[in-house]
């Protein structure tokens, strides 16, 4: 008998084949032999074979145990043989099945698959059979049909009602997507591929026919398809399982809470009284939704509610629905209520209601950007940055970030960073900078929704600026007294600071789990504060906080018993620019250090509280190539350099200063033991006892190899002649700072301050550089080829 995928007829090029063998009688020699031989013409055919073998007995008590051979037996085809001894067969399979329980069992099974797929790789290259959203799921949708005795039959199930013809062609249409990448996928691994590999994603798009444009990529439009037909079937499976499920105890009584004339509330779903509220009145369409999300208790729609919901949501929700006041002011207060916001608008992008009501939303569902940082297609990830501002807001999550929840609690406006993380990426894919093209969208919703002119105004200043603040904290010297300044300029007021702070945290740790840390909140939280003491007035200018450091690392030294005279040749060793650079802490560190040491090369580590990094403080005479062979060696330790700032003193020696952090996944005595490893080779090194290796560059990771980012240089001037930012973005690799390093030696460059910015596989590095000569256009041309050529190595 066929079973599994080879019963239901739907066998894919590399699929195995899945046959039950029957026997009367217990298998003797003889016939093992037999089917032995059988088994051996499959795989000379080039098929594979997947068999059971047995007595009616044997194989009934099998998939007694064993759920997923159940369902492998509930689609047997008779093939050969005795007709009788297959119709026996079924029969008792059929006699032993508890119905209730084999559905129950489907739906834990299909949980339990969710669970399991919810990680990075899952996502990024997902199973188009078992991810959720997948062929799996619609296998399981016509198993809980076919064991109730509905045929497992898409056109059968909608001429049994169970369907209506419009959900019959959705589930039929993302069938059909869904088969043709699995078909492809086979085709061209040859082999038994169902995960869309990065390896393979760009051939399997292009056999499809897609092609890139100046957009987007050819795989990213068919992810973007792909994603869609995930969508539906979720849709679809949010109303049949249920549906299904309820078929089986229907006959049982039920807990009805009246609500009010038009709703009532059945266990922990709620339902309406008549059918055809939604069409008669179609403000209802989000008047339950505001209902759910007041009572805490309720988690859905029951099944036929939703089917009639969804169905006259997608009929009415257009613009005249938007025009309607009514609809506005209830759409605005699931925000201003706040509580389940989360679970009602993933709810509503499910069903695409969320994209109907707002054009500009539809364009993002499914989007996914192909750049080495983002794991969710777009709308996933607008909705994970309102699920984190939400997690800021309620007092059971606070101990996740403490700082982000006090700052949040006490913020006026939540409904607004609410707003503000639904609009912060809606322009995404229109080309251009998506952070002004989405400010239009949310003045218009702004007004539409009834916002006052301060709201409004916060709310498209934060779409606009949405970036400013990762941006400031992750590549300019938040140290620098003007760096701060100029942001206080830009953020104005303790509101907006706020906001930006709360929805940049959000952001961050909605786009990728790997990109967020704790030296990443660090920096944030270092910005926030050196921002909010200048818009209080408490800062005036570089100079007088050149003095304040100074002052404060005097008063410091005392407790070391110097004398003015030493302080004084301290102050001419280090010169002034040496206290702009550096927070008075780090001041403290490395004059603690170096007192009475001066000419003496060192290299001290400590580690920063409450964080994965490592500080390393390295002091020595100056030579050509320096950083390079420092970067060289964090990298060999396999440190990742987060800051680098670089300082020469006025005797030429060295004092730079890392920020490292340590490889994921460590405990704190592996912290403690890489820490001492790091400084004692430190150490060995600034001695001249530590022999260099050759920093070649190393391997792009699979995912980089496949979705290749083109590097990208830019080089703007500073305001001091002879200074410039460099900025690179490019993919990650190991020694890549050093290789960069050792190109900007050879062309007499030198680095003063280096920001390296991690995100994931995608590097964003700044560099202050010194180099008069590319004044010279010429110059800055020879650079960024020579970079090039290393980048693309």
């Amino acid at each position: 008998m066929a079973i599994g995928g080879f019963g239901r007829g739907e066998m894919y090029p590399y699929s195995d084949t899945d046959m039950a063998i029957i026997s009367k009688n217990v298998i003797d020699d003889d016939l093992q032999q037999q089917i032995a031989a059988f088994v051996q013409i499959l795989w000379d055919l080039q098929l594979q074979p997947a068999l059971k073998v047995g007595t009616i007995g044997e194989l009934c008590e099998s998939a007694r145990q064993d759920l997923t051979g159940d369902s492998a037996l509930l689609e047997s085809r008779f093939l050969c043989g005795e007709q009788q001894l297959a119709t026996e067969f079924i029969h008792q399979l059929d006699l032993q099945r508890d119905v209730a329980a084999f559905i129950e069992g489907k739906i834990l099974e299909q949980w339990q698959r969710y669970a399991k797929a919810s990680g990075e790789a899952s996502l990024l290259e997902a199973n188009v059979k078992t991810t959720q959203g997948g062929l799996r799921d619609i296998h399981t949708l016509l198993w809980l049909a076919k064991v109730q005795g509905l045929p497992p039959q898409i056109h059968e199930l909608m001429k049994k009602a169970i369907l209506n013809r419009t959900e019959a062609r959705l589930l039929l249409s993302c069938q059909k997507q869904l088969a043709k990448i699995r078909i492809e996928l086979h085709l061209t691994a040859k082999r038994a591929e169902d995960r869309l590999i990065f390896d393979l994603q760009t051939l399997v798009a292009q056999n499809l026919g897609y092609a890139d444009d100046g957009t987007s990529r050819a795989s990213e439009k068919l992810m973007h398809d792909f994603y869609r037909a995930l969508k539906g079937v979720k849709q679809l499976s949010g109303i049949l399982v249920p549906m299904l499920r309820d078929r089986v105890y229907a006959t049982l009584p039920r807990v009805i809470a009246e609500l009010d004339e038009y709703y009532y509330q059945v266990g922990n779903m709620l339902a309406v009284h008549d059918l055809e509220l939604f069409r008669k009145k179609p403000e209802h369409i989000f008047t339950i939704l505001r209902i759910a999300q007041e009572h805490s208790d309720i988690v859905g729609l029951a099944p036929k509610t939703l089917r009639v919901w969804w169905a006259a949501a997608h009929e009415l929700v257009n613009e005249e629905f938007y025009q309607n006041p009514v609809n506005r002011k209830c759409f605005a207060s699931f925000f201003r209520h706040g509580d389940g916001l989360t679970h009602l608008l993933r709810f509503i992008n499910l069903y695409g209601v969320l994209g109907r009501y707002l054009p500009a939303w539809g364009k993002i569902v499914g989007l996914l950007q192909h750049d080495l940082i983002h794991i969710y297609p777009v709308d996933d990830h607008i909705l994970m940055v309102v699920r984190n501002m939400r997690r800021m807001a309620m007092e059971q999550h606070s101990h996740e970030l403490p700082f982000a929840s006090t700052l949040m609690h006490s913020f006026a406006h939540k409904h607004v960073l609410y707003m503000a993380a639904l609009f912060h990426d809606i322009a995404k894919g229109r080309g251009g900078n998506h952070a002004q093209k989405g400010v239009p969208d949310a003045r218009r919703f702004a007004e539409d929704h009834f916002l006052n002119a301060e709201e409004s105004d916060l709310l498209t200043w934060l779409v606009e600026q949405h970036l400013l603040m990762s941006m400031t904290a992750q590549k300019e010297d938040i140290q620098d007294p003007e760096v701060v300044a100029r942001f206080s300029k830009q953020v104005k007021t303790v509101e907006r600071l706020t906001a930006l702070y709360l929805l940049t945290v959000a952001d961050i740790r909605g786009t990728n789990p790997k990109i967020w840390s704790s030296w990443k909140a660090s920096l944030l939280e270092r910005l926030y504060k050196a921002t909010l003491h200048h818009l209080s007035g408490k800062q005036s200018n570089r100079q007088a906080a050149i003095l304040d450091r100074r002052q404060q690392a005097m008063h410091e030294l005392s407790h070391y018993h110097i004398s003015k005279t030493q302080q004084r040749e301290l102050w001419h060793i280090l010169g002034e620019a040496y206290f702009a650079r550096h927070e008075w802490q780090d001041i403290l560190w490395h004059l603690s250090k170096i007192i009475n040491y001066e000419q003496q090369a060192q290299a001290h580590t400590r580690l920063l509280p409450d964080t994965d990094t490592l500080k390393v403080m390295v002091y020595m005479p100056n030579r050509p190539k320096l950083f390079t062979e420092l970067a060289s060696v964090f990298s060999e330790a396999g440190m990742n350099i987060l800051t680098a700032r670089a300082y020469i003193t006025e005797h030429n020696f060295i004092l730079d200063t890392f920020i490292l952090q340590f490889p994921s996944g460590l405990s704190t005595s592996d912290y403690l033991a890489i820490q001492n490893k790091t400084e004692l080779a430190l150490n060995q090194f600034v001695n001249g006892h530590l022999p260099m290796s050759a920093s070649n560059p190393a391997n792009l990771s699979r995912r980089s190899r496949h979705i290749p980012v083109a590097p990208r240089i830019s080089i703007d001037d500073e305001e001091d002649a002879g200074w410039y930012n460099l900025h690179i973005i490019t993919a990650n690799r190991r020694f890549l700072l050093a290789n960069i390093a050792a190109v900007l030696s050879e062309l007499n460059i030198s680095i003063r301050f280096a920001k390296i910015t991690t995100l994931d596989e995608r590097v964003e590095d700044s560099f202050l550089i010194y180099a008069p000569q590319l004044a010279d256009t010429r110059q800055q041309l020879r650079l960024k080829n020579a970079l090039l050529d290393q980048l693309l190595l």
